[in-house]
Parts: structure tokens; sequence; C-alpha cells
């Protein structure tokens, strides 16, 4: 009984452990809820838009779309290559086209030497 009671029951030194022992069950009870975060996987899962759906199938329909995706963007392409495409023959095509119909020229002529008749050969001359 001294001066050693009176300052425990003192008004602030009670207040101070009051705001001690709140701060701490704060701080436990925060330190609590970040473990039952933590712990829950669907807290960090993505939630789906409808119902609860499989991971497989999910997967497959992301990869469905980007099937369809790359098929319209074909289709795109094709569209406006066609629409967007020169109207007349460009040098290269005129070239190739010049040089296809020498070639055929040159191989009508050759098969045409090859297919001549030559006279046979006199048996007079040779025996």
């Amino acid at each position: 009984d001294g001066w050693w009671d009176a300052r425990q029951h003192h008004p602030s030194a009670r207040h101070r452990r009051e705001r001690k022992k709140n701060t701490m069950m704060r701080s436990l009870l925060v330190v609590l809820a970040v473990a039952i975060v933590a712990v829950s996987t669907q807290a960090f899962a993505p939630s789906p838009s409808f119902g609860v759906r499989n991971a497989v199938c999910s997967t497959t329909e992301l990869e469905a779309c980007r099937v369809n995706a790359k098929k319209e963007k074909r289709q795109r392409n094709r569209e406006n290559m066609r629409k967007f495409q020169k109207r007349g023959l460009s040098r290269k095509k005129v070239m190739k086209k010049a040089f296809s119909a020498q070639a055929r020229q040159a191989e009508n002529e050759f098969l045409a030497k090859c297919f001549t008749s030559i006279p046979p050969p006199n048996p007079e001359d040779g025996q």
C-alpha cells in the first residue's frame, strides 16, 4: 500500500492500459481478418459472371473465343484485300506473261523439230 498502488490505480495509467489493450485487440483482429482472406482461395480468384463454372470450361471458352476472333480477322483481311486491290496489271505480271509466252513458243518449236519426218536413208547410198 504505498505510492505503487496509487500509481497503478491512477486514472491516466488505467486509461493507458485500456488503450494498449484496445490497440492490441484491433491489431489481432486485423491480422486474423488478413489470415482468413489469405486462406480462402475464392478471395483472390476471379468470380464467374453467371453461376459457378468449371476452370476447364472457362479456359476452353476463352480459347474458342480467340479462335473465333482469328477467323473473323482472317475474313476481314480477305475482304479488305479484295476491296483495296489494284485493278491494273503490275509490271511483274506483264513480264511473267511475256516470258511464259516466249518459253511456250520455244517449247512448241522444239517439239515440232523432234517430230518432223525425215526421209528414210537410201539403201543404195550406204551399202
